[in-house]
C-alpha cells in the first residue's frame, strides 16, 4: 500500500471513529434526558424509533425539501395494522399543522411486533387516502352478489350486531338472508327446547 493509500485509510478510520463518538453521544444524551432509547440493528448506538417521551411533539427534517433543512412536527399516535390477522403495532405520524397522517412506522412499545413490520404496515397509508375507501356503514339491500347497498347509522349497526352476538349461540336469530344456527352448544347452561344444556363429562381415551 502506498503512503497515499495509508493516509486515506487512516483518514477513513478517524472519520468512522468521530462518527461513532457522535452517535454514541446521542445515545448518552438521550438517556441523560431520561428518555427511552430504542436500539437499532446494531444494538449499540443507533436508535430505530423516536423516544416515547416525545411522541406528542416529534420533529423530523422533510426529506422532500432536501437540500433545505425544513422541519416537520408530528404527533405520533399508536395504532394497529389491519392488513392481516397479526395486527402488528404501528405509529401514525400525524402532521401537527393540518392533522393529516403522513406515514406509518412500527411501534416499539407494541408487545408482539415490537416495532417490526412487513411491507404492508407502512403501505397502510395508501388505504387511508384511497378515494374509494368506505367512509360509513353499509348494509346489503339485495341478494348476495348483487352489489346493492344502503347507508345506515352506527347505532343501527351496533344494535343489530349486539342482537346477533347475543342470540347466535342459542340459534334464535333469523337474518334477512339466512338463518343463523349454532353448530355447537354455548359454553355453560343454555336454553334449547325448554331444557337446560349440560356439558358432557370428559372421557379418558382407552389405551390401544
Amino acid at each position: 500500500m502506498t503512503a497515499h493509500g495509508k493516509g486515506a485509510e487512516t483518514e477513513r478510520t478517524m472519520d468512522l471513529g468521530r462518527l461513532n463518538e457522535r452517535v454514541s453521544a446521542a445515545r448518552a444524551e438521550t438517556e441523560a434526558r431520561g428518555e427511552t432509547f430504542y436500539p437499532g440493528a446494531s444494538r449499540i448506538h443507533l436508535a430505530s424509533f423516536p423516544p416515547k417521551e416525545r411522541w406528542n411533539d416529534w420533529v423530523e427534517l422533510d426529506s422532500k425539501a432536501w437540500p433545505e433543512r425544513v422541519e416537520r412536527r408530528y404527533l405520533l399516535v399508536p395504532t394497529t395494522c389491519f392488513n392481516c390477522e397479526s395486527a402488528c403495532g404501528l405509529l401514525a405520524y400525524v402532521d401537527r399543522e393540518n392533522l393529516q397522517v403522513r406515514k406509518f412506522e412500527g411501534n416499539p412499545e407494541h408487545p408482539a411486533s415490537r416495532g417490526r413490520n412487513c411491507a404492508k404496515g407502512p403501505a397502510t397509508l395508501n388505504q387511508v387516502t384511497d378515494p374509494d375507501r368506505i367512509l360509513y356503514p353499509l348494509k346489503r339491500a339485495g341478494g348476495r352478489g348483487e352489489g346493492r347497498w344502503v347507508r345506515v347509522g352506527w347505532d343501527e349497526v351496533l344494535d343489530e350486531l349486539a342482537d346477533r352476538i347475543g342470540t347466535a349461540p342459542r340459534g334464535e336469530w333469523t337474518g334477512t338472508t339466512r338463518t343463523q344456527t349454532s353448530a355447537l352448544p354455548a359454553p355453560g347452561p343454555a336454553i334449547s327446547s325448554g331444557a337446560a344444556w349440560t356439558a358432557p363429562a370428559p372421557t379418558t381415551p382407552t389405551p390401544t
